[in-house]
Parts: C-alpha cells; sequence; structure tokens
C-alpha cells in the first residue's frame, strides 16, 4: 500500500502533543496513520505521568533548600528532553514515511483499542 503524503502528515501530526487528536478524527486512516496514531497517544500519556510525577517531585524534596532545588531542576531537564526527542524522531520518522517502534512504549501503543 502507497504511503501519501496526506498520511505523512497525519502520522506527523500524531507527535505533536495533544493535536494527536485530529489525525484519529480523520474519516480515511491508513494502518500507516493508526499505527502513529497509537504511539503518538501513548507518548502522550506518557507525558502527562511524567510531569504528574515531576509535579510531586517538585512540592516534596525540592523543597529542600538547595538540594531539592537542584534534583527538580536535572530532573526536569532530563525527563522533558527526553519527551521532545522522542516527539522529534516520531515527527520525522512519520514525515519520511517510515513505521517505527519507540522503544519500551511500543508495548503500551499495542494495547491501544484504536479501531474503525
Amino acid at each position: 500500500m502507497e504511503i501519501t503524503a496526506k498520511d505523512r502528515w497525519l502520522g506527523a501530526m500524531s507527535y505533536a502533543a495533544f493535536l494527536v487528536v485530529v489525525p484519529m478524527m480523520a474519516t480515511e486512516r491508513s494502518p500507516f496513520v493508526d499505527r502513529h496514531c497509537r504511539q503518538g497517544f501513548a507518548l502522550l500519556f506518557v507525558e502527562v505521568v511524567g510531569a504528574l510525577f515531576l509535579l510531586i517531585i517538585q512540592h516534596t524534596i525540592g523543597r529542600i533548600w538547595l538540594v531539592g532545588g537542584l534534583v527538580t531542576i536535572v530532573l526536569k531537564l532530563a525527563v522533558y528532553l527526553a519527551f521532545l526527542g522522542l516527539s522529534v524522531m516520531g515527527f520525522t520518522r512519520a514525515l519520511f514515511g517510515e513505521y517505527w517502534r519507540i522503544p519500551y512504549l511500543d508495548d503500551l501503543a499495542e494495547r491501544i483499542p484504536f479501531g474503525r
């Protein structure tokens, strides 16, 4: 099956956080778009859980005067850069028309009930 330019852009849009709902609502989706929608939604879910985790860390360990502030800054930087890197990788792979499996998130993405 040929991957069209529309499919590539819909797949790439799946990795732009809350814009994952746009390809999900598309009337005609290919298996390529479905695959990237699942992964984009799984990535969004993990990003929200990670942000909540960082919020809890900030309000517990982050209250320690110097060490807590440094720990939260380093954790936030590492987590948000990792999420940004995964989103950019998924975006570019979808634009190039490649099927890509996000390590460790692919198992979660396969469990998402997403059909026609």
